[in-house]
């Protein structure tokens, strides 16, 4: 049984083009979390916010959460607001690897200039919000220990560099578990 893969960070860093790539090259299901929350609410997650809030939006981003920590195997893309909630955080960090993905601002504001479908990016001059929103966010993303600059990568180079990402990580761990001796 494997852990899931959580992918966090900010919104148009790749979350979910890369979450799939990563999910086929690790044999893993793919879950986007924005994309369920779309389907089990009927709604765009912009119609949710305009009709229901983002408190409503929130808590049931954080039911979903809870419910996808109970599954194993998966790669999951997240909103890019997701573990604001500490408690989401948490969650994640106990039942799987969380990998932050970062881009620079430029390229992400290329990104972001893409869509209209990014609810929290309205009402102002995107380079405004964004760097407003990043800056709010800013230590919520830098605790998290492992990161994939995605900056002119693909998904695919993105995704191949998670999975040496996680051979690195796995050979580290088993060295340091080879210089203890566990007496019980």
């Amino acid at each position: 049984m494997q852990k899931n893969i959580y992918l966090v960070g900010f919104m148009g860093t790749g979350k979910s083009t890369i979450g799939k790539e990563l999910a086929r090259l690790t044999g893993r299901k793919f879950i986007d979390m924005d994309l369920m929350l779309e389907k089990r609410l009927g709604m765009t997650i912009g119609e949710v916010f305009e009709a229901k809030g983002e408190l409503f939006f929130r808590a049931e981003e954080k039911k979903l959460a809870f419910e996808l920590a109970e599954t194993h195997n998966r790669v999951i893309a997240t909103g890019g607001g997701t573990i604001l909630d500490e408690d989401i955080k948490a969650t994640f960090a106990s039942h799987g690897i969380m990998i932050c993905l970062i881009t620079d601002r430029g390229n992400l504001i290329s990104r972001l200039n893409r869509t209209d479908k990014r609810p929290l990016l309205k009402g102002e001059a995107l380079e405004e919000r964004v760097a407003r929103l990043m800056e709010e966010r800013k230590d919520i993303y830098d605790k998290i220990p492992l990161k994939v600059d995605t900056t002119n990568l693909s998904p695919k180079e993105a995704a191949e560099k998670i999975v040496n990402l996680f051979k690195i990580r796995q050979k580290i761990l088993d060295q340091l578990q080879n210089q203890y001796i566990i007496i019980s």
